[in-house]
């Protein structure tokens, strides 16, 4: 196939995306947060309240709450400091993958003993702990609180074995901190820079769902960049750069 041939079929597929991209795009630096809620003992008056510190930094929040959790919590607190139109309920929840790529951060507000365990033990049995296992396969930032590993017995076997989740959660990419800050973790920004992207089409979403901090993509030779996508990406100052 030849350049002349392959520049045709660039121009065709570009065409075609700019189609049928929605009139209205993702506003750009739009930080997006996704708080998981599952069952807990704990009051939920310090959580909840970091979550709005959040917020008012200028984070878009979106609550999930587990199925136990709607049975255990009280949701009312819930439902008036963030509204119905922002929590969603894990038995609703559909394609999954392409819901975690609309949130840069993912933040367990309340770490239940059945979450921690189901993590560590690789146990992906319930919509909730996929999505933490796709978030983090996808090297989302997920952020989890400790203090509810802190009160546990005071035994040696358990002891070990909370020891054991802490280390296996730590290496599984989790970021365990305390309830109090929440928010403060929120706001640091990851370590890294630069992202990876495979995919053989970089679209304007794709450059939308990229953490804040990124300053630079690295893009397989291959891919198919759209003309909004680097629009987008002059427009955030992320480079593009082909793989190798």
């Amino acid at each position: 196939m030849n350049q002349e041939l392959i520049d045709q079929i660039r121009k065709v597929v570009e065409r075609v995306l700019r189609d049928q991209m929605p009139a209205t795009t993702p506003v750009l630096h739009e930080k997006r947060l996704l708080a998981i809620f599952d069952a807990t003992q704990f009051e939920l008056d310090d959580p909840l309240q970091q979550l709005r510190i959040c917020e008012q930094d200028g984070w878009k929040i979106t609550i999930i709450l587990s199925e136990l959790a709607t049975k255990v919590i009280n949701l009312e607190l819930i439902y008036t400091v963030f509204g119905e139109d922002s929590i969603l309920k894990e038995n609703a929840l559909t394609n999954i993958p392409t819901l975690v790529d609309r949130y840069q951060q993912i933040v367990l507000p309340v770490f239940s003993y059945p979450m921690v365990a189901k993590l560590a033990l690789r146990l992906v049995d319930t919509p909730c702990s996929y999505l933490i296992f796709e978030a983090l396969s996808k090297g989302k930032k997920v952020i989890a609180v400790s203090d509810a590993l802190n009160q546990g017995g005071t035994s040696t076997e358990t002891g070990t074995i909370e020891v054991n989740y802490v280390n296996v959660l730590s290496e599984l990419g989790v970021q365990l901190v305390p309830m109090m800050q929440i928010a403060e973790s929120v706001k640091e920004k990851t370590d890294s820079s630069s992202a990876t992207s495979e995919k053989p089409l970089i679209s304007a979403s794709t450059i939308s769902n990229l953490d804040p901090s990124v300053q630079e993509l690295i893009y397989a030779n291959h891919a198919i960049i759209t003309p909004l996508a680097r629009e987008h990406a002059k427009k955030r100052g992320i480079k593009l750069i082909p793989k190798g």
